[in-house]
């Protein structure tokens, strides 16, 4: 595997030459400091973008164009960092290698190039049609977070938790939002786009990376030229303890506890929290959740924990029946406890840990996972996929116990389940 970051002009060329993958992947990422960002609008018009384009009108003629290049997929993605946003259009594709087509990998990059730079705008006008079925789309995602009670949880208690900060914004944003969106709104945000963005290009496979570089050179047309730093953080305070009850017309209901930090070191950051998580809540039945909520009483139907490095905060969540949530208040007390107190057995420590490093390996047949890490290396200095692995074994019982002592318990958020007759 051979990593290399070329910078040109107005963007910066990061490629992974892997020769074990068939299929291949590249990405064209515009990087922006999300509070100068209309989020909402940003995502719409992305989504327009990879909708249809000005060669491919329809949303037919964009799936019979991929279906020429062998099946390829394109897509795209907006996403939010603390507040950083990365608006992407990716595209995957078999390796040349296997076609029979000398234009093929040329004709795959000016796809991906001719999305973004020739957009389906006519008489300075995006195309209607795709602007009403997205606007559709949009109100739907908006609502979908209702569909399932622990997503309605997660959404209300964020929103809850952290009301005054700009941890709580969506890049999908509101109903209201999306109905003020007007054509000049998108024309706009599609000049802002291309003026103040830092654009990354991403590409892993088994792929010849010097024609990769002459042909985005040649296809990848942008005039300005944005060079910037950006806070992938959101450094919230923590809140005074708070506990909310909420009613609702779901069937379960959701317990989720809610713990900050601050002023935590980077070993804790890129290693040891993925070792505390395990143990706490993320090793099947094994765990200390598991054995406190499901083992030695069966309080809850589901339960984990997962850690937002973005916003600063642990959260551990649970479906059960109301009744049983005192109890399960108190297991998960009892397991924060015991995590503080390094109450863990050192031989299943050691195999824990040796767990998570076989889920990384794992990983490494994902050319998206092995992407990821490597473009976060150099945005954020994560560790690498080895780096990572041998920090891993270095972490001890005392490294948990310090880490889980800078947890601090800022919300318990129930959601209510319903009475029979008012469920939904």
């Amino acid at each position: 595997m051979e990593c290399n970051t070329v910078q040109f002009d107005s963007f910066r060329l990061i490629t992974i030459k892997n020769e074990n993958f068939k299929s291949c992947h590249m990405e064209i990422n515009f990087v922006n400091d999300a509070l100068k960002v209309n989020m909402p609008l940003r995502t719409f018009l992305i989504n327009i973008m990879g909708y249809t384009t000005k060669k491919y009108p329809t949303r037919r003629d964009v799936l019979i164009a991929l279906e020429e290049l062998y099946n390829s997929d394109f897509t795209v993605s907006v996403n939010k960092y603390g507040k950083c946003l990365h608006s992407s259009f990716g595209f995957d594709f078999i390796s040349p290698k296997y076609i029979n087509d000398k234009n093929y990998l040329e004709n795959c990059v000016k796809f991906l190039c001719d999305s973004i730079l020739n957009p389906n705008i006519n008489n300075n006008q995006f195309d209607e049609i795709s602007v009403s079925i997205k606007k559709e789309s949009f109100h739907r995602r908006i609502d979908s977070y209702k569909e399932r009670a622990l997503d309605y949880a997660l959404k209300e208690s964020r929103d809850f938790l952290f009301a005054n900060s700009f941890s709580s914004k969506t890049v999908l944003g509101t109903h209201e939002d999306i109905d003020a969106i007007t054509n000049e709104d998108l024309l706009n945000d599609y000049k802002k786009l291309w003026e103040d963005s830092q654009v990354d290009i991403l590409v892993i496979g088994n792929l010849d990376m010097d024609l990769i570089a002459k042909y985005f050179k040649e296809y990848f047309q942008k005039e300005t030229i944005v060079e910037d730093t950006y806070d992938y953080f959101v450094d919230n305070p923590i809140s005074p303890y708070q506990e909310l009850e909420v009613p609702s017309k779901y069937v379960q209901t959701q317990l989720l506890m809610y713990l900050q930090y601050d002023n935590i070191t980077k070993f804790e950051e890129q290693v040891v929290y993925k070792v505390y998580c395990q143990i706490l809540g993320n090793a099947n039945q094994s765990d200390k959740l598991a054995t406190y909520l499901r083992i030695e009483n069966p309080l809850v139907y589901a339960r984990g924990c997962t850690i937002n490095l973005s916003n600063h905060y642990l959260l551990i969540y649970t479906s059960l029946n109301y009744k049983n949530v005192p109890q399960a208040i108190k297991g998960i007390n009892r397991a924060l406890k015991e995590m503080e107190n390094g109450e863990i057995d050192e031989e299943y420590f050691e195999l824990q840990k040796e767990k998570i490093i076989s889920n990384i390996t794992m990983s490494e047949d994902n050319p998206g996972y092995i992407l990821d890490n490597y473009y976060f290396h150099i945005l954020l200095g994560d560790l690498l996929i080895e780096e990572e692995k041998e920090e891993l074994k270095k972490v001890t019982i005392d490294d948990v116990k310090k880490f889980a002592k800078k947890l601090k318990k800022s919300l318990v958020y129930i959601l209510k389940e319903a009475d029979k007759d008012e469920r939904n």
